[in-house]
Order: structure tokens, then sequence, then C-alpha cells
């Protein structure tokens, strides 16, 4: 039986296929108008591969589909979600729990602030039907309840959820529903439990229009019994119908930050910085013994939430950001080509210099090898885009353009990874740097140098790192119960566990055969863990919160070696390289690219790569080999 993973990004959708003694990858354009299409073209493209005459063939032959996606990302990031209404407790309008400042953040970007109405703590129906008509009245699509003191006590926001329920059927409501924040999110933070509420309802009809096209156009299309299991952001997958929206959240760059942390532990290196450079956004985060790191406090996409978060810090730059000249200097984004029309080098009418452009010209791609050879690169058109928008205004060749476009890329990116490394409390150059996505191996040692690092790793599937780190994923779900003694404690961890039996349960998965995990926190900001029961994990202090992690194990990717390819020796673009085989046992000097059919290496001046046996790569700097 195969399993399929399949990451949807913002410019490529990647696949990864694996069982029957064979791992191989895919990799389409991502259709941004409408994400299932990249989605069957994946499974199209792996159906051609293992030879099934159809796709239902293939399906027969597939036990698992697990896909991540930045659907909800890009969402959240362009704005581009429902009009939502919200109801608040009396007094809290503005400031929603928390600082104006950092209510700015969502008030008239996620929610309009006419949109926001308060209630008394002793609300009646007549008061609570009149707030709920009056935001009808302004057109809002969702109404989300998010009262202060939920936490402990979430009844009266239930009792609003059911009026309006009674009070406005499916039939006369639609497809507007009322959502209680305190089912997002259970924790104390008053703030917090309304903005995840607001960014999960802000992103859901995007995710979930998908997300039922794309499995019901299977079973209905195509009879496949399966089911599809969605990435999410705590490195798990679940079923569609236990799964928020907010749950899926930067899930498809952060398995690629979980395949590091698994690398990691395989390696030994203890300071890990991930760097993730795909087609739109390039994203650094952090793996530390092993483990991905994770925050109490962070942000999405300068939302401030104060709930477990990983480490992910990104910006607006990839292969298809635009190019510029501001007072002299180049600039790069933030917007981008995209797929479609792309950069001038697709032949597809987008006449704006991009990084990819830049990449082409100086020789780092293989103008005829792009989409394993499925486009040919037009190296004179990225030459004519890079020469009139960024060579003629700064009196540069097109080549020397270019490399002004290659270096502020790797300036950018490298001050990302200080930044990320500072939080850490790290010096930059104690890291490891692992570079993954569609652009990351072109960024590796160029950014590592300016880093001062002097370990690069490099993966056989790192341009489709995101769907090996789904394809080592299990199915987990988290719950969190309020406490105030360790009885408590105990009787809620109870109910949790018997609560996650019945999701799995339900999902049809053995619930007996799942490993649960503890962490309590307690009064004073410490927390404790234990595997197996929550009584390991209740000392003598005061908890406040209970967690539950349960997993599933899922069947793994198979170990595999890459595919080699063979290379021929040149010079290309500004620089002269050699082009070699990723085969496994070589070792390449730099200036070098490594070809390995669907992707490519860089290995910069006074760096030495070596591949080992599974066709990845470790590149090591000049004397500190």
């Amino acid at each position: 039986m195969l399993n399929i993973d399949i990451d949807t990004g913002g410019t490529m959708t990647d696949g990864l296929v694996s069982g029957g003694g064979q791992v191989f990858s895919v990799k389409v354009e991502t259709t941004p108008h409408d994400v299932t299409i990249a989605f069957m073209e994946v499974l199209e493209a792996a159906r051609e591969r293992v030879g099934a005459a159809t796709l239902r063939d293939l399906l027969d032959d597939v036990a698992l589909i697990r896909w991540s996606s930045t659907i909800t990302s890009n969402v959240l990031a362009q704005k581009t979600g429902p009009r939502l209404g919200l109801l608040v407790s009396a007094g809290h309008e503005d400031d929603l729990y928390t600082t104006p400042e950092e209510a700015a953040t969502v008030v008239d970007v996620l929610v309009p602030r006419a949109n926001i109405t308060g209630i008394s703590a002793d609300a009646d129906d007549d008061e609570v039907r009149k707030a709920v008509k009056g935001l009808f009245d302004n057109g809002i699509r969702r109404i989300n309840i998010s009262l202060q003191g939920a936490f402990e006590d979430n009844s009266a926001e239930r009792k609003i959820v059911a009026m309006i329920d009674t009070q406005y059927p499916d039939h006369y409501l639609g497809s507007i529903p009322a959502l209680p924040a305190s089912e997002i999110l259970l924790r104390p933070d008053d703030s917090t439990r309304t903005f995840v509420s607001l960014i999960n309802s802000y992103v859901h009809p995007s995710l979930a229009t998908t997300l039922y096209r794309a499995e019901e156009t299977l079973k209905q299309q195509h009879s496949w019994r399966g089911n599809v299991l969605v990435g999410h952001i705590n490195g798990g997958v679940a079923r569609i119908g236990k799964t928020t929206a907010f749950d899926t959240i930067e899930s498809g760059p952060l398995f690629g930050t979980h395949a590091c942390a698994h690398q990691a532990s395989v390696a030994g290196d203890a300071k890990v910085l991930a760097i993730d450079v795909g087609g739109t956004t390039a994203k650094v985060s952090a793996v530390d013994g092993g483990r991905v790191v994770d925050r109490q406090e962070g942000d999405l996409f300068g939302i401030p939430v104060r709930t477990n978060l990983p480490l992910l810090r990104s910006i607006a730059l990839g292969g298809g950001s635009v190019a510029r000249v501001a007072d002299g200097k180049v600039t790069l984004g933030p917007d981008s080509m995209g797929a479609a029309p792309g950069p001038a080098c697709y032949g597809l009418g987008g006449r704006h210099a991009t990084t990819t452009d830049a990449f082409v010209l100086l020789g780092y791609l293989a103008p005829d090898a792009f989409l394993d050879g499925r486009r040919v690169l037009d190296v004179a058109a990225a030459a004519e885009a890079i020469e009139r928008t960024v060579g003629t205004p700064l009196g540069l060749s097109a080549e020397e353009a270019a490399q002004k476009i290659v270096d502020t890329a790797y300036d950018m990116v490298a001050q990302l990874a200080r930044e990320t490394a500072a939080e850490m409390g790290w010096d930059p150059a104690d890291t490891a740097v692992y570079a993954f996505g569609g652009n990351g191996p072109l960024f590796g040692t160029g950014v590592a140098s300016l880093l001062g690092a002097s370990t690069v790793r490099l993966f056989g599937f790192g341009h489709v790192l995101s769907a090996f780190g789904s394809a080592i994923s299990d199915v987990v779900h988290v719950y969190e119960s309020a406490v105030n003694s360790a009885d408590a404690a105990r009787a809620a961890a109870a109910k949790l566990a018997d609560e996650a039996g019945r999701d799995l349960a339900g999902e049809g998965f053995d619930a007996d055969a799942a490993v649960l995990s503890w962490e309590v926190r307690y009064a004073d900001g410490t927390r404790t863990t234990s595997d197996g029961s929550v009584d390991g994990a209740v000392n003598g202090g005061t908890p406040n919160l209970v967690r539950l992690t349960a997993r599933f194990v899922l069947p793994s990717i198979e170990s595999a070696v890459a595919p080699a390819t063979s290379g021929d020796s040149g010079e290309r673009g500004g620089i002269a390289t050699r082009s070699h085989s990723s085969a496994a046992g070589s070792t390449v000097a730099g200036p070098a690219l490594v070809d390995g059919g669907s992707f490519t290496w860089l290995v910069g001046p006074g760096w030495s790569l070596d591949v080992d046996g599974n066709g990845d790569g470790v590149a090591s700097k000049g004397a500190n080999r």
C-alpha cells in the first residue's frame, strides 16, 4: 500500500509517495484560484509515475493521504476572510481584554469596530437578540462570542449560542454560524481566546471549502474509501471533522521544521536554524536538542497570541519576489509573481525581475531542468528584465545586477536567522543551518557564510521537506482543561482521556493503541510532564491547567536513497562552477552545483560537500572541516 503526503505552498504543491519499496517526489505549480486542482494534479502525477491505468486504480492502493498547506496562512496574510461579528462583555468593545495597541491588531483588520458589540454580564434574551440582530443587519457572515471569564465557566457563551440557534435555525441563518471562543481555545487569557477565535472564524471558510471538496472528489468521483488527514500546527494530522481552521495555520512550513528535528536527532546537531525558502516566503525556525522550539507567547502575522506556538519567523521573500531599485539599493518583495505569470524566465508574460531570474542568469539553476524538465527557462528574458529594472537604474550589467539581487536575498534571510538565534540566546556561528524548500538549497551556504556558521545540511528530499515531515507524522489531538487542585487535575485528566478515546474511535483509529502524554501547568508558571499517567505530572504545587496529547502512530516513510543523476562540468552564467551528481558517497568542493534531478544544491566558494548513503549532504566551511 502507498502513503501520499501533499504540501500546498504559495507557488508550488509538493507530493511525496512512499510504500511498496519505493519513495519518490512530485512537484506541480499551485493553482491559487482553487488549490484542489493542484492537489489532484499531484495524484495524477503519482498515477503516471507508478503506471496505474486510472486514478481509481492508484487510489485502490493508497492507504493514507495527508495534506498540509498554507491555505489559512495566506488568507490571514492577505486579509481575504469573511465579514465577522463579535460579542464581548460590555466595556471591552475597544480593548478586547488587553491594551488598545494589541486590540488594534484585529480591530478593523479581522473584525470592523462597528461589528463589535458589548453585552452586560446579566444580559437577558432581549438584549442578546437586539445585539445579534444589529450584527446581522451589518452583513456579518460569522458571529464570535467571547465573554470575560469564560475559561472558568463558559455557560453564558453556550447559552447565547443556543439562543441564536433557536432564534435563527439553519434554514434561516444559512452559513452564518455562532461560535463560542471557549470551544476554540481553552485558556485563561481572555484576549488570546478572543484573538484565536477571530482568526479561526476568519480563515475557516476557505479551508473548509477546500478540504471537503478534495475529499468529496476522491470519494464520489474515484470511489476512494479512505479519509484525507489534515496537517496541524502541532506537527500531527487529524480527520477533517476533528480539525479547526486555527489548527492548520502554518502547518505546511512547520512540517518542514519537524522533519529537521527528526534529522537533527539522527545527526546529533544540538542547535539548528531551519531555513525554508519557497516561491513566496522565507521562514526560519529553531530546533533545540532534536525538538521543535515553541513559545508560550508569539504572534501570527502580527496578532499576539499567548498559547503554544512554534518559534517561526517569516518574511515575504522567495523565488518569485519582485526586484526593484529604491534609493540606489536593490529591494525584494513583498509582492511576488507567484506561479502565474511567474518570473520573467517562465515565459508566461511576467516582465518583473525576480530572485529566480537572478539565479537563472547566474547559472544557479539549469534552464532545462526546472520542474524535472517540464518547463525550459528563458535566460534571455531573465537578463532583459534584470537589466531593465535593476541594471540600468544602477549602471550595472545584467549579471552584476543579478548578483546584487542574490546578495540582497541572502542578507534578508541571514538577518531573519540572526533574529531567530537572538530569541533563542544562540550565537548563529554555533548553529547548524538546515536549508530546504524549493529555493532553500540555493541559500544554504551563502546565508551560513554571513552567519559565520560552519555546517549546512541539505536533503535529497529537501525540495519537498514539508511533505517529508508530513510523511513521518502521526494522528495527534491535544486537549486542555482548567483546574485548581491536584484532585481536580486527576478528575479532569480522566475526562480528557475519555474524550480522546471517543475522538480517535470516531475517526476509525484504535483508541487503545494511542500514546498519551500529559503536561500540568502551575500557578507559579512551572510545568511538569509525564507519559502514560497524569499522576507523574502532578506535584505539590497548585495546578491551573491539564494538557493531554493523544498520539496514534501511523505508517511512516520508508528509508530510501535519493536518485542520483549525472552531471557535467562547465561554466554557467557569472561564476565558474562544476555540476556534479548527487551520488551517494561523493565529495564536492565549491563553488559547485549538485544536480539531483528535481533539485539543485549550491555549494559556495570555500565550502566542501559530502553526500551520504541516503542522498543527503553536509557542507562544511573550509578550515573547519
